[in-house]
């Protein structure tokens, strides 16, 4: 039951992660968004999740995960509802606030959970690989399902579908009793804090940064890029299909091979891998080697997140895992809300091609973090 409730909180959090995007065409028609609105709801639930997290983190490992996945799950389901129904952009800013504590639940519970429950908690690198195979299938089948069901039932009832399946694993998040490791008795706060200054959890906090940043914006702007070199728009969305199913490969398949001991190595390689899968964009001319690049980009990017969480909580306590992925997290979210929109600048008076450097260069400096990290490890 708890190992579920661990698959259901990253499944979950890829629903909420993907259900703006998925809606975009239909939400700001309903509501007569502009673009810069529809831009604002993204900010207001990543803005509100690098907050948040840094509270639920410490609460997880003082409280306990069970009051966590309840509540991650109940807000989630909720937060979704309100997209359903909402036409005021004011009141879908709430939604997206309260989708952000959600999802920032539901993403503490799950991240923290699956190294205790998978592989019978021997090893965090594998546990963190298969289970956030299930966030890309949650990322993957909410805008699939969405873009089919809008034209089969509508909007609102399309929406209502995805929060009750947010909604519904609250009910195994009551039903599981013991969620491991228990909480202790008297949570010390100053070692919590005290992760501010651990060195693995700076150079992780940074290896995020750059990872998520760069994860957001590959999904941001892999469909335009595609188009500007030529692909019609429904081929660019199956590639971008292709682009997340190779990330759940990627972390499938290196579950079973991904170690605490190997992990740096791993995430130096892949990080370099994508860096040099990101150039091949930018200056690629021909439509089949861009998808193709596209695709390779999936496949480098799918290992490298579980595995730098999975490096560091290695050399954290058990105890301290909710308050230091709390703290690596949030800095991973700035990445998200700085790097994508660094490409959008850049791409003023260029082509969104060209752009795509600042994403090359954010692959360097990972493969140059990782390098640290495995110093760090060693």
């Amino acid at each position: 039951m708890i190992t579920l409730v661990a698959i259901l909180a990253v499944s979950v959090l890829g629903i909420v992660f993907s259900l703006i995007g998925a809606a975009k065409l239909q939400l700001s028609e309903r509501a007569g968004l502009s673009d810069a609105q529809f831009g604002g709801l993204i900010s207001a639930l990543m803005f509100t999740s690098m907050i948040v997290v840094l509270a639920i983190g410490p609460l997880v490992d003082a409280w306990g995960h069970k009051p966590f996945a309840i509540l991650g799950f109940l807000l989630s389901g909720a937060a979704i509802s309100l997209f359903a129904f909402l036409r005021s952009y004011k009141a879908l800013i709430v939604g997206a606030m309260l989708l952000g504590v959600g999802g920032m639940c539901v993403n503490t519970v799950g991240n923290t959970l699956l190294p205790q429950v998978l592989f019978g908690g021997q090893n965090v690198n594998a546990a963190l690989n298969l289970g956030n195979m299930f966030f890309g299938l949650g990322a993957f089948l909410t805008p699939f399902l969405a873009g089919f069901l809008i034209h089969k039932i509508g909007y609102s009832k399309t929406i209502t579908i995805v929060a009750l399946v947010a909604l519904v694993p609250v009910i195994f998040a009551f039903s599981a009793n013991t969620y491991p490791p228990q909480p202790p008795s008297g949570f010390d706060l100053g070692a919590a804090f005290g992760l501010l200054s651990n060195p693995m959890v700076l150079i992780a906090a940074l290896a995020l940064f750059c990872y998520v940043g760069l994860e957001a914006s590959m999904g941001g702007w892999i469909s335009s890029y595609l188009t500007s070199i030529g692909l019609s728009q429904g081929k660019a969305n199956t590639v971008l299909s292709g682009f997340w199913i190779g990330i759940m490969l990627a972390r499938l398949i290196t579950a079973g091979v991904v170690t605490a001991a190997n992990g740096p190595t791993v995430i130096t390689a892949l990080a370099l891998v994508a860096a040099a899968t990101i150039f091949l964009m930018v200056g690629s001319r021909s439509k089949g080697l861009g998808a193709v690049a596209v695709l390779l980009t999936g496949l480098a990017f799918g290992p490298i997140f579980p595995t730098i969480v999975g490096v560091t909580f290695s050399k954290i306590v058990p105890e301290l895992h909710g308050s230091a992925f709390a703290i690596i997290f949030a800095i991973g979210l700035l990445g998200a809300s700085t790097i994508p929109a660094a490409i959008g600048l850049y791409a003023r008076g260029k082509s969104i091609q060209k752009s795509l450097v600042i994403a090359g260069v954010a692959a360097l400096v990972l493969f140059a973090v990782a390098i640290f990290m495995g110093r760090l490890a060693a």
